[in-house]
């Protein structure tokens, strides 16, 4: 071996390895010295193998697997010229410091893992020199094993490919570059065979126009693409044969797709040659022209059908010159403007059968069509035979070899019936537009739009009056031709809904809605127009609507108050009532310190998610209107941030969500005593019937407080003076004992004392229901209940009210009635009963109460004779006036008493 080692080849230099690795096996107790810079006698066949490797011109190294690190342990030459490092920098370091940042990370992963497997591996990887710059390094490394297999060294080899890589990288480069060209031209099939016909290539736009794939068509005769008729003619080898002699051949016929299907091609075959020139095969190229060559077609058919329309069309077709001479006109044409003979009219000035404005319009419109525009006008013209007709004109030019207008085609068609029936229907619709603009109602014509399914998800305005905008506030020119949901974002599903209803079903409908939106309330009706459309007319009601809301509100607080809820239920009730009539967030009423000051709010009434304000506040701190409240005036402020009053303190309001206030001050004895508050989180104008409505509320709260405070000082007093009169009575009644005490005959003496008794229970009745009335069921029920065991005693008529006058009467009369039962009459014994009826007369006009007193069941009676006092006080009737009837009849004592109502009920 010997200097000649640099010269050899990759493989030779390889070879000389495997044998340099076989020697190095064979040394187990030396290892080969770092370099060798300097020649020296080489005392064995390794070292003049080492010497040899360090002089070739193929880089190597050795490491030692069996140390740390696996570090280099020989390195020649060419490595270090391949690398720029010393030998100082290379010796005793792992090879990774030839990595850097191009280097790749699989290309590592896989050495690593084939020096873990202790294989040979040929790898090509970025490596950096010293100065680091990189390079392409084709790596060889395997392991060295000595003769009982045991791992040595690690040996390596590099050759810089960079430029080769280069090379590689260019080619590959340029062949996708040709292969994009080749496959671009995706809207013309081009197809590459050898020179038998055989498929070698195939584009994109092959694939596109025929179906096969290149995979699929490779390999196969091109005359598969030919219909069965050019092949059983030898079209292919006619279309070679014409290359060979012209240089080409073209390709214009119908050629198959692989569903079998046809289309037409036009395109060319051509030679494919080498670089020396010679015949390779065929390049054949072609697009599909199968939609101009049908739209040709079609053309040539649309020629015929005009030539056939121009004969049989009504309209009248001429063509001028440029100054506008007739020169021809079509056989319709003649026919509507009744000329016999063209030449009659042949050359004559086609404007100058148009007469005033008319003759203006069509020199202008022929000055068009000489221009190269399209000139149009309608106008009045005579026939031939002087009969008026009104014609739609068009006059177009008709363009020459050089695109310059050459001639002028005008078209005219008799308008005349449609002009009158149009002028007809235009003074019908201005007098039905007109109609319709005067309305006060607003009016809709709609059409419903639908989903995919079928669905009618929204409508379109197709139609709206000037009243819709004035009812709505939006302008009607920007609406037509929108839906109402686009108009109106958010609005009800209802409004869609219902009128969907009225397309589908035919039947109209009636409504009172509110647009939230727009918080308004309209009225109206709909109904159906026939199709997908329908009509509507409504008005706005949303005043009457809130009056209406409004009246039921009061209506509803007064059935609340008729109901005696308490004083702290009542400011409730009106809270929740006002609140939801008016829509706002909170309501409430607080009650003002005697220092004008102070402000509690025990309770309020909110919406769901509103905040409450109860609690104790300072009046000033909420803005300048407090002053306003201590002198009794109302505020009302549609804007906390707006004016002057709270403009400075709007942050406060804003955070207890009072961004807009009505305060009514309750002032009693000159004094602001509470106010009843209404507020909402966003601004608000308020209107002066809605004021109105919050002050009716306040005064109704107020006045009811009032009655319900003055009801409960009543009862007190009315107890009061209940329990004293008792006391009086049995005082009476104590007195009259000691006075009455001496008198032998006790009869009248206790008579005299139940009849005080019977009247102390009238009293006492009456003064439970406030000295006003007493219901005649029991004032009976209380005084016969004395007498004997309710179950005695049948009572029976309607509710009856009876004045306090009238109640005592009754009271002393049916008294006297039950003592004479118990003495004489049906109570006298065990099993006897009394029934008490009674009804309203108005037979006699009057209505008057009757009262009957039956005793059965007792001994028989007899008439008295003699009358007592107490026959003379059952005499005087309920109020006092008489009209008593008593019958003593052997079953039991009958007594009827009749009583004007008015006197019965008379306070």
């Amino acid at each position: 071996m010997d200097n000649d080692l640099r010269y050899l080849s990759r493989e030779e230099l390889e070879a000389e390895v495997r044998r340099l690795r076989a020697k190095l096996a064979d040394r187990p107790d030396h290892g080969p010295s770092p370099s060798y810079p300097h020649p020296r006698p080489a005392s064995t066949d390794t070292d003049v193998l080492f010497s040899a490797v360090d002089k070739t011109g193929l880089p190597m190294i050795l490491t030692d697997p069996n140390q740390d690190d696996d570090p280099i342990v020989f390195t020649n030459r060419a490595f270090l010229d391949l690398t720029g490092y010393g030998i100082d920098e290379v010796v005793g370091r792992n090879c990774r410091f030839l990595q850097g940042p191009d280097t790749e990370p699989d290309r590592v992963d896989a050495i690593r893992t084939a020096l873990r497997e202790n294989r040979d591996l040929t790898v090509e990887i970025t490596n950096h020199r010293r100065d680091g710059t990189p390079f392409v390094n084709a790596l060889f490394v395997g392991p060295v094993f000595d003769g009982e297999g045991r791992l040595r060294y690690r040996f390596g080899s590099q050759i810089d490919v960079t430029e080769a890589h280069r090379n590689r990288e260019r080619i590959a480069e340029s062949e996708a570059r040709q292969r994009a060209i080749f496959d671009s031209a995706s809207e013309m099939a081009i197809i590459v065979t050898d020179t038998a016909g055989t498929v070698t290539d195939w584009n994109v736009g092959a694939t596109r126009i025929l179906g096969w794939s290149a995979e699929e068509m490779r390999g196969q005769p091109i005359e598969r693409i030919f219909t069965p008729e050019d092949r059983t003619t030898g079209q292919m080898r006619k279309e070679m044969d014409g290359v060979f002699r012209d240089g080409h051949a073209e390709d214009m016929r119908w050629h198959l797709r692989k569903d079998g299907g046809r289309f037409y091609a036009v395109g060319d075959m051509t030679s494919l040659r080498g670089l020396d020139g010679t015949h390779r095969g065929f390049v054949k190229a072609f697009s599909d022209r199968t939609q101009e060559r049908n739209l040709a077609t079609k053309e040539q058919a649309d020629a015929e059908f005009m030539r056939s329309v121009l004969a049989s069309s009504a309209d009248c077709i001429k063509v001028l010159d440029l100054d506008g001479g007739l020169t021809f006109m079509s056989e319709g044409g003649m026919q509507v403007m009744e000329v016999s003979d063209f030449n009659h009219i042949k050359g004559c000035p086609w404007p100058s059968f148009w007469q005033g404005q008319g003759n203006a319009d069509a020199l202008a419109a022929l000055a068009t069509a000489r221009d190269g525009g399209i000139g149009h006008f309608q106008g009045g013209a005579d026939t031939f035979l002087g009969n008026a007709k009104w014609w739609d004109v068009q006059v177009t030019p008709i363009f020459g070899p050089d695109g310059r207008p050459e001639r002028i085609l005008s078209v005219s068609r008799d308008i005349s019936e449609r002009r009158s029936f149009e002028e007809r229907l235009a003074a019908s619709e201005a007098h039905w537009r007109g109609l319709f603009e005067r309305l006060s109602e607003g009016f809709i014509v709609g059409e419903v739009v639908r989903d995919q399914t079928g669905r009618i998800t929204d409508w379109r305005y197709v139609d709206v009056n000037s009243a819709w905008g004035r009812l709505v506030g939006i302008a009607t020119d920007s609406v037509v031709g929108r839906t109402i949901r686009e108009v109106f974002p958010g609005i009800e599903d209802a409004w869609v809904d219902e009128f969907a209803d009225v397309v589908e079903t035919g039947e109209p409908v009636t409504f009172v809605r509110q647009v939230g939106t727009l918080a308004r309330w309209y009225e109206g009706r709909a109904f159906p127009l026939g199709g997908e459309r329908f009509g509507v007319i409504f008005l706005e009601v949303t005043e009457r609507v809130e009056a209406d809301t409004r009246r039921s509100g009061l209506l509803e607080l007064g059935e609340r108050l008729r109901a005696g809820i308490d004083t702290d239920a009542i400011a409730m009730a009106a809270a929740a009532i006002l609140g939801r009539v008016l829509g706002v967030g909170r309501v409430g009423y607080g009650t003002v310190g005697s220092d004008g000051e102070s402000f509690v709010v025990e309770e309020d009434w909110t919406a769901t998610g509103f905040p409450t304000l109860a609690g104790h506040y300072r009046m000033d701190d909420y803005g300048l209107y407090a002053e306003d409240l201590r002198q009794g005036r109302t505020v009302v402020i549609p804007d906390v941030r707006e004016d002057p009053r709270t403009s400075a303190s709007a942050a406060t309001l804003e955070a207890v969500s009072a961004r807009t206030l009505v305060n009514i001050p309750i002032v009693e004895k000159g004094r602001t005593v509470a106010v009843l508050f209404v507020n909402d989180g966003q601004p608000r104008s308020w209107t002066e019937p809605e004021v109105s409505f919050v002050r009716q509320i306040a005064e109704l709260t107020r006045q009811a407080v009032e009655r319900r405070r003055a009801e409960e000082r009543q009862d007190l007093l009315n107890h009061e003076l209940s329990h004293r009169l008792k006391n009086t009575m049995a005082m009476v009644v104590s007195i009259a004992h000691q006075t009455l005490r001496s008198v032998p005959e006790r009869e009248p003496v206790e008579a005299f004392q139940k009849r005080i008794q019977a009247l102390a229970s009238a009293h006492d009745l009456l003064l439970r229901k406030d000295w006003t009335a007493a219901d005649l069921r029991t004032v009976c029920r209380e005084v016969l209940g004395t007498a004997a065991e309710a179950r005695r005693f049948t009572l029976d008529g309607p509710d009856v009210a009876l004045g306090p006058s009238a109640a005592l009467s009754a009271s002393l009369l049916l008294h006297e009635l039950a003592t004479n039962a118990a003495k004489y009459g049906s109570l006298s014994g065990e099993e006897g009963q009394v029934e008490v009826r009674w009804w309203i007369d108005g037979a006699t006009g009057e209505p008057g109460l009757v009262l009957r007193w039956r005793e059965h069941g007792g001994p028989p009676v007899t008439a008295p004779t003699r009358r007592g006092f107490g026959s003379r006080l059952i005499r005087t009737g309920l109020v006092g006036t008489g009209e008593v009837d008593v019958t003593y009849d052997t079953d039991g004592v009958i007594a009827v008493m009749r009583a004007p109502m008015v006197e019965v009920q008379r306070s």
